[in-house]
């Protein structure tokens, strides 16, 4: 959460304006649909543009913003899409177009921007009873969690401060994939390495192989995962859900990972000081858990509870030792005439700040489709159940058609200075957004 992207102000206005008058492609037709119903090709396009200000908080980690945040963001892009039926299967892909202009001040003016084109998607999939066959990149969903879910192995594609990718950030993995499928049954067996497709360097990084079996026991999904790499870290768990009458939905999620690459302050030194050790992790692994449920009233209001638990999370001595050391290099940093020892020290501390910090957490999600006519309210908020420190995120839409639609999200952080979230330089952000839709 710490970090921005960068990006000339000139310019956002008028790509923006572009993107606003074009369009683009995105898939009309679900993945898992019958081969009957699908056209040679679909396609459609999403379009959206945003403005955000942001309203810097009183964060001890970054006094004058030193650690160079922007306080401004526009950005437009456009998402294509296309399903083509042939080639004895199906070709599926995902195309994001974007540019992003950010600005800020940090005892002078900066900016930044940045052009993207990035493929979220782009595979092959065909199916020959009782396999199937996935070959490119795809996006790939194992996990049960509605804010996060740590069972998503191959693509992890839930983030707790945006959980559905408002802005289709999320690539798929590039993979090969074979399937069994029988009856209620499946199994999934996936390399997917890790790929540079820059070319610095060797083109495969990692050989990374995954798993996966699902079994349906009315009522219950159930699912077992795990991977493992050629450096011999791996990771296995096992999720499940339940849908209880036609209003309740349950769900959980385990996993085990052999590696945790978080690293820790060290407790046992005096935190006054400039250089301060942060040393990797002794423990054996690392355990994540995800507890939750959603309920759908009869007005069609839905509530979302997620209980989140992470064993790498810093325990309650270890975040007091990184606090102290951050507010005494803060105090530094205001008294002495050279700060740039300071300055050194908090650009070290915002390093190793990776949200969550902690381990407890409580996601909660109110969601309505019609508060008035047009009118979806959503509403969810991600608090640290160790120190009460969270976030809240409001989001009207307003959707005129089926092509149509404009928001504004609100995104409000809280907690005293000595608290995870009262690390976080942002205090409140504001965003007005559109999207149109387009397909055939």
């Amino acid at each position: 959460m710490l970090h921005r992207f960068k990006t000339d102000k000139g310019k956002a206005a008028l790509i923006v304006l572009i993107l606003l008058c074009v369009f683009g492609i995105q898939s009309l037709h679900a993945e898992d649909g019958a081969d009957s119903d699908i056209s040679s090709l679909s396609y459609s396009l999403r379009l959206r543009g945003e403005s955000e200000w942001i309203d810097l908080g009183n964060s001890l980690l970054n006094p004058d913003n030193l650690l160079r945040q922007y306080d401004e963001r526009y950005e437009g892009f456009m998402l294509g899409s296309a399903m083509y039926r042939g080639l004895g299967g199906i070709v599926e892909t995902e195309l994001r177009l974007g540019y992003e202009y950010l600005a800020g001040e940090s005892g002078t003016s900066f900016d930044d921007n940045e052009f993207s084109a990035v493929f979220n998607q782009l595979y092959y999939r065909s199916f020959s009873e009782p396999f199937s066959f996935v070959l490119g990149r795809k996006k790939v969903r194992w996990g049960v969690g509605y804010s996060y879910s740590p069972t998503d192995l191959v693509t992890q594609l839930k983030n707790p401060e945006d959980p559905n990718d408002r802005l289709s950030r999320v690539k798929g993995a590039d993979f090969l994939q074979v399937s069994y499928l029988k009856g209620s049954s499946q199994i999934d067996l996936v390399y997917f390495p890790e790929v540079d497709w820059i070319f610095d360097d060797s083109f495969i990084r990692k050989n990374r192989v995954g798993m996966r079996w699902y079994q349906f026991i009315d009522p219950f999904d159930l699912s077992f995962v795990g991977m493992i790499d050629d450096d011999g870290e791996w990771a296995a768990g096992l999720n499940t859900s339940v849908a209880v009458g036609n209003a309740l939905e349950l769900h959980a999620e385990y996993l085990y990972s052999s590696a945790n690459d978080r690293n820790y302050p060290d407790t046992k030194v005096d935190p006054e000081q400039f250089v301060y050790p942060y040393v990797p992790s002794s423990s054996d692994g690392v355990h994540d858990v995800v507890l939750g449920g959603q309920y759908t009233f009869d007005n069609n209001l839905n509530l979302t509870l997620e209980y989140l638990y992470r064993s790498s999370g810093y325990s309650d001595n270890e975040f007091e030792a990184y606090y102290n050391h951050i507010a005494w290099l803060n105090n530094q940093y205001w008294q002495l005439a050279d700060n740039q020892p300071a300055i050194s020290g908090l650009n070290e501390a915002a390093t190793n700040f990776r949200a969550p910090q902690r381990r407890h957490y409580l996601f909660t999600r109110l969601y309505h489709p019609e508060v008035v006519q047009f009118v979806s309210l959503e509403m969810y908020s991600y608090v640290g159940l160790e120190d009460g420190s969270g976030f809240l995120v409001i989001m009207p839409t307003y959707r005129g058609s089926d092509s149509f639609d404009l928001y504004v999200r609100l995104e409000k952080f809280w907690g005293d200075q000595d608290t995870e979230f009262g690390l976080v330089p942002e205090d409140l952000s504001a965003i007005i957004g559109v999207s149109l839709y387009v397909g055939g």
